[in-house]
């Protein structure tokens, strides 16, 4: 909820409130709010009145049956409509769920604040209809998965700003690739710091793909024989950002089967963008990036909440028909595709990155960098149906798509079948990256 519509709203109804902090300055708890004080807060309007309805957080606001009790037409307000109340004097009314009439103090959450504020329910009883008092509005929240209760926000934000830093090689990477005309030297300088990453390196320029065959034996040979400075720089920056969060290998979402997918994806997103005409096609390095981090984000929720991840894994083991995406959200109250924008955005990540992060997580439209995002639209429709990626496989290829992205069928399923062939150097690079 908006912090400054609620202070006046409040404040416009003479409501008492005080708001807490819920972190210090060092990003520490400051204060203990438990998921079932906590309130959901939903403004609405009908024929030129606003209507606050409260419902406990535990619980799921059901517009319709509210209309039902009420006789009204009630929706929920839009930006517009967020200047109008500010700018307004009319009074609000208030309708608390009776699931709510037991408790004498309410806190209400501001999510994207980090504060949340607290109000005696008497405060709220001076504007709510005596008629409407005790009626329930709200529904329980199903729980078909034997897992635990989604986590409040406060313990998903706590965890957040809990993340380790940017790892030093990556952090340098993204200063050089600021470079105009960066130097090989620099390059290498900055990678061979890590031996697990020139390793990594080597081994992918000596794929099948490049036709190497085991020749390439340095990083400057990866660089100057096969892969070049940008896409070296890229998959540095991936693979070391990636090697910060360990989760558990094994399971449907395990560290092996989340860098099989990642590294699938980045393939075929390099492959096919080699094939797109030569003025039109994305920078093939950053079209490996955008694949090898686009699921980041399970890597993310795994490393932040351990406990949480080992039984998504065993439900997703039992339950393989279930949708990935309802499964975290019902989990963590977010799925990996939300936190890894998050990351991205945390750590000043190529502008890329955050914009086809953005798009899947939330179909942000990015037109400046929009091959990259059907690019990768492309590659997940290809890949889900060989169990090689998370999505939805009742997904078709797109034939509009691969118009738009000037893309033969015929050649792409070609170069979707040589990486598929490729199954042997991919399940090398994966073992290097759980290792």
């Amino acid at each position: 909820m908006n912090r400054e519509l609620l202070e006046t709203l409040f404040q416009q109804n003479h409501i008492d409130f005080s708001c807490i902090k819920l972190f210090s300055e060092e990003n520490i708890p400051a204060v203990e709010v438990l998921k079932k004080s906590q309130v959901d807060c939903t403004v609405l309007t009908f024929e030129d009145e606003f209507f606050i309805a409260l419902n406990p957080a535990t619980r799921k606001f059901n517009l319709s049956r509210l209309n039902k009790i009420t006789g009204k037409a009630l929706l929920e307000i839009d930006n517009k409509e967020e200047q109008i109340i500010k700018n307004s004097k009319r009074k609000v009314h208030i309708y608390i769920d009776e699931a709510l009439e037991n408790q004498d103090e309410f806190f209400i959450v501001c999510e994207e604040e980090k504060n949340a504020y607290t109000i005696d329910i008497r405060q709220l009883h001076k504007l709510s209809d005596d008629n409407l008092i005790g009626l329930s509005f709200s529904d329980e929240v199903e729980k078909n998965m034997d897992i635990k209760e989604t986590l409040s926000f406060k313990e998903r934000v706590k965890a957040l700003h809990s993340l380790p830093p940017m790892p030093e090689t990556a952090s340098q990477i993204l200063n050089l690739r600021a470079i105009h005309e960066v130097k090989v030297e620099q390059i290498v300088a900055v990678i061979e710091k890590d031996p697990v990453l020139v390793a990594q390196i080597v081994s992918y320029a000596n794929s099948a793909f490049f036709g190497q065959a085991g020749s390439v034996k340095s990083l400057k040979d990866a660089i100057f024989r096969v892969l070049g400075v940008d896409a070296v720089m890229n998959m540095a920056l991936a693979l070391s950002v990636g090697s910060t969060f360990k989760i558990p290998q094994t399971g449907p979402v395990g560290a092996k089967c989340v860098w099989k997918s990642s590294i699938y994806a980045a393939s075929l997103m390099q492959r096919l963008s080699m094939l797109m005409p030569w003025g039109e096609r994305p920078n093939p390095g950053t079209a490996y990036l955008v694949g090898l981090l686009s699921d980041i984000g399970l890597l993310v929720l795994g490393h932040l909440f351990t406990d949480e991840y080992v039984e998504l894994n065993n439900y997703l083991e039992k339950n393989s028909d279930v949708n990935i995406l309802d499964a975290e959200e019902h989990v963590f109250g977010i799925t990996h595709l939300e936190i890894g924008k998050m990351v991205m955005r945390m750590w000043n990540m190529p502008d890329e990155l955050i914009a086809v992060a953005g798009y899947f997580s939330d179909k942000t439209h990015s037109e400046e960098y929009e091959k990259y995002i059907q690019l990768l639209t492309v590659v997940k429709t290809l890949l889900v149906p060989h169990g090689l990626t998370f999505g939805d496989s009742s997904e078709e290829l797109s034939l509009d798509l691969l118009e738009k992205l000037n893309l033969d069928e015929e050649e792409v399923i070609v170069a979707s079948d040589e990486v598929l062939s490729e199954g042997e150097i991919i399940k090398n690079l994966v073992k290097q990256m759980c290792a």
